[in-house]
């Protein structure tokens, strides 16, 4: 009787692979995240790390439908992107254009030089603080304008991509970005041209000035070498509008 294993030592790619899909298995069984799991391990986190919402439920479900969105739009990017890399040098032309329109969109990471602000509640203030020793919303959303008008390509809120639409919000001790918690300190990440951001944002009278009233240390900035900001992770599917058909 013939050894139906015998043609399988014949074939070098078959250990191999073999070895490399158990690893797979293996590395994919130890890095799931499921519901016991997860909470299993806020026991070993630090208060801080608790409230800044990693077992909050609904902070971690609205991660888990951004990941989602992103995963889909990368695969269907990356089928748009091998279909026009294969059809020559015009096509490789549109596919140069596509990469632009991508990074401009936010969809994809960016690394470059640029400036670190850090903006923090004035924790010299001591009993109650006042109102102007909260780092707010408004704060927050004046300072990204104020980046973006000195040039910056992109910019992030704790690790948080900015897009044209994103909402900027309080929600009691901590404030909203795109529907997503994120409590004090924030660190803003901006790539731009390094000394133009940097003068633009620390001139006389402006954002930093006013908020620096309170307590210098309530905001910082540093110039930065290398940044690197993530790309944006929320939905980006329209449900009401839609390109008008062209005319004849």
């Amino acid at each position: 009787m013939t050894n139906p294993f015998s043609r399988i030592h014949n074939e070098k790619w078959v250990i191999p692979v073999s070895g490399l899909s158990a690893l797979l298995g293996f590395m994919l069984v130890v890095s799931w995240l499921n519901e016991g799991n997860r909470l299993g391990r806020a026991k070993f986190l630090t208060p801080d790390q608790n409230q800044r919402g990693f077992i909050n439920e609904v902070g971690f479900a609205s991660y888990v439908s951004m990941k989602e969105e992103v995963e889909r739009l990368q695969k269907r990017a990356t089928t748009l992107e091998k279909a026009l890399s294969e059809n020559g040098r015009g096509s490789a032309t549109l596919n140069d254009q596509l990469q632009s329109a991508k990074s401009f969109a936010g969809l994809t990471e960016l690394v470059g030089g640029g400036v670190k602000v850090t903006l923090k509640d004035n924790a010299g203030a001591g009993g109650m603080p006042g109102e102007q020793d909260l780092i707010h919303d408004i704060d927050i959303l004046r300072v990204t304008n104020e980046l973006f008008a000195s040039g910056a390509e992109a910019i992030s809120v704790n690790g948080h991509r900015l897009m044209s639409a994103s909402s900027i919000r309080c929600a009691g001790p901590t404030v909203l970005i795109d529907g997503v918690r994120l409590a004090p300190p924030y660190t803003i990440l901006a790539i731009g041209e390094v000394e133009t951001l940097y003068n633009g944002f620390t001139i006389s009278g402006g954002v930093m000035t006013e908020i620096a009233t309170a307590s210098p240390t309530m905001i910082q900035i540093q110039r930065e070498k290398s940044i690197r900001i993530p790309a944006y992770l929320g939905a980006t599917a329209l449900k009401h509008g839609s390109v008008p058909k062209a005319t004849k």
